[in-house]
C-alpha cells in the first residue's frame, strides 16, 4: 500500500515538473515574441543575425510602381529590376504592354508624353484595386530614377501608413502646398492611395483630366482629398529625394536652372544632399552600375562602421501634430513663377 502511495506521489511530482518544463520551452513562441514587440515598438530588439535593413523589409512594406514603355523593357526597366527594384516588396512596371517576366502591366493608355498623367492615374488605380491593403507605402518612380530602398524604409518607419500623407522632393506651383517631383519619386501612404482612388480619381472637380505633368496633377488630386505634403529633408535641411543626377549637384548645383523658380524649400547650392539620401533622377544605365558598386560592394577599410538606430514611431497624437505642422509650412522661394 505504501509503495502504491509513494509511486503516486512521485508520479505527481514528475508530472508537475514536466508541465513546468514544457511551459518554459513554449514561452518563446511567436505569440510571446509578438507581445514583446507590441509592448516595445519604439526600440524593437532585432533577432540575432538579422540586419536592420532585412527587418525593415518585413516591417515597412513598399510597393514600387515604375513608369516605363515597351521599347524600354529590355533596357531601362530591366536595369531597375536588376538593381534597386529587386529590393521593393513588390515591383510593378506601368506600361502599355504586358510582360510577365519583367512584371510590366498593360494599362491601356497610349504611349505619349501628354498621356503620362492618365497612365499614372491608371497605375495607381491598378495598385489600389489589386494590392491596396497589402502594403504600407506605394512608391511611384520613373525608369531613370534610382532609389536607395533601405534609406526610404528607414525614413518611413516612424510614420503611420494610415495617415493621409505623401513624400518626395517638393516643387512650387500655382496651387497651395505644391507637389512632389515625379522624377525623384514620390511615395503615398496606404491611406493617401485609398483617398485618391475612392474620392479623387472618380471626381472631375477634385481630379480633372489634363495633359499637364503627371506629378503636378497627382499632387492637385491629393491636395483636394486632404492628403498632406510631408517634409523629407533631414535635420540639417538637406534634401533626401533629389530631382537631378549627382553629377548635376556636385561639387555644387549651378544657379540659373529651372530649379531656381520651382523649389519649395531653398536648396544649399554648395552642399545639397543628405547623407541619408533616398533617390536620384536622370540616371543612366552606367549610373545604376556605379551606384550599386559604391553603395553595396565597395568597402573602405579602417573606418568605423556607421550604425543607425530606428527612430521612435509616432503615436496618433504626434502624427496629427506632424501633419498639421507640415500642412502649415510655406515656401521660402521668392522667385516669381
Amino acid at each position: 500500500m505504501y509503495r502504491n502511495v509513494l509511486c503516486l506521489v512521485l508520479g505527481l511530482i514528475v508530472g508537475i515538473q514536466l508541465t513546468e518544463f514544457w511551459g518554459y520551452m513554449t514561452f518563446t513562441t511567436d505569440e510571446y515574441e509578438s507581445t514583446a514587440i507590441a509592448v516595445n515598438t519604439a526600440v524593437p530588439i532585432l533577432p540575432l543575425k538579422v540586419s536592420l535593413a532585412d527587418w525593415l523589409y518585413q516591417e515597412t512594406r513598399v510597393l514600387c510602381l515604375v513608369l516605363t514603355m515597351p521599347k524600354d523593357h529590355p533596357t531601362k526597366a530591366a536595369k531597375v529590376k536588376a538593381t534597386w527594384g529587386g529590393r521593393c516588396n513588390k515591383l510593378i512596371f506601368m506600361s502599355s504592354q504586358d510582360d510577365a517576366e519583367l512584371g510590366a502591366v498593360n494599362l491601356n493608355v497610349t504611349e505619349n508624353r501628354s498621356n503620362l498623367y492618365a497612365k499614372v492615374r491608371a497605375g495607381l488605380a491598378y495598385a489600389y484595386q489589386h494590392y491596396g491593403e497589402d502594403y504600407d507605402w506605394f512608391l511611384k518612380a520613373d525608369d531613370d530614377t534610382y532609389v536607395i530602398m533601405e534609406n526610404l524604409r528607414h525614413f518611413l518607419y516612424p510614420y503611420d501608413p494610415e495617415a493621409a500623407v505623401y513624400f518626395g522632393y517638393r516643387f512650387r506651383t500655382t496651387y497651395p502646398h505644391g507637389y512632389m517631383s515625379g522624377g525623384a519619386g514620390y511615395v503615398l501612404s496606404r491611406d493617401a492611395l485609398r483617398r485618391l482612388n475612392l474620392f479623387a480619381l472618380n471626381n472631375t472637380k477634385f481630379c480633372p483630366p489634363s495633359s499637364r505633368p503627371e506629378d503636378r496633377q497627382i499632387g492637385y488630386c491629393l491636395l483636394n482629398v486632404g492628403v498632406v505634403a510631408g517634409n523629407t529633408r533631414d535635420d540639417t535641411g538637406h534634401e533626401r529625394f533629389l530631382p537631378l543626377n549627382p553629377r548635376h549637384l556636385m561639387p555644387q548645383l549651378q544657379p540659373g536652372t529651372w530649379l531656381d523658380k520651382t523649389f519649395y524649400f531653398k536648396m544649399n547650392y554648395s552642399d545639397c544632399c543628405s547623407d541619408t539620401s533616398i533617390s536620384f533622377h536622370y540616371s543612366k544605365s552606367y549610373d545604376f552600375d556605379l551606384y550599386e558598386y559604391f553603395l553595396y560592394k565597395l568597402k573602405v577599410l579602417g573606418l568605423p562602421e556607421t550604425s543607425y538606430t530606428l527612430p521612435k514611431r509616432l503615436d496618433n497624437k504626434q502624427m496629427e501634430e506632424k501633419l498639421q505642422y507640415w500642412n502649415e509650412q510655406v515656401s521660402d522661394n521668392q522667385e516669381k513663377l
